[in-house]
């Protein structure tokens, strides 16, 4: 299992962003935590295996505005986990995020507390594993019953 404190930590953030997002990091005391401005170069990171989780701050998108086109996550292909830091979390976001590849999505306001629960449980996630799914209950199977039990259809309903 891997602890947020010890986990590399890449965020992809710019501006005023950038600076509230070190100073809660720097709150939960993560250990080592790098910040890019652009995905390619956070790709290029998550490939090498250099992040354990990766933060993607999207500025440019209100809750009741139409949504922008979602970038898929840096750490996709090497199964390195990230989480969407948006302004207000609406339940498309989080859909959206989630069909894009986000282990999640986080409200730029998080407290440091929540943002460290939420960084937790996207790095004990497994990379590329799917939520198990409801299974419909099933009637039993017909079982064949051998001949030397004798007749049980007084025992059966029907």
């Amino acid at each position: 299992m891997k602890s947020v404190q010890r986990a590399h930590v890449l965020v992809v953030a710019a501006g005023e962003r950038r600076l509230m997002l070190a100073a809660q990091l720097r709150r939960m005391k993560v250990a080592r935590a790098s910040f890019v401005d652009s995905m390619e170069e956070a790709r290029s990171l998550c490939c090498t295996g250099a992040a354990d989780l990766c933060l993607v701050a999207i500025d440019d998108w209100a809750a009741d505005a139409a949504p922008p086109a979602v970038i898929a996550p840096p750490g996709r292909d090497s199964g390195t986990p990230s989480l969407m830091i948006v302004e207000a979390v609406t339940p498309y976001m989080r859909r959206l995020a989630r069909q894009s590849g986000y282990a999640g999505v986080v409200a730029a306001a998080t407290a440091p507390r929540l943002m460290f629960r939420r960084m937790s449980a996207a790095l004990q996630q497994k990379p590329g594993a799917a939520r198990p799914s409801r299974i419909a209950l099933r009637p039993p199977a017909a079982v064949a019953i051998p001949a030397e039990f004798g007749d049980i259809s007084k025992f059966t309903r029907h």
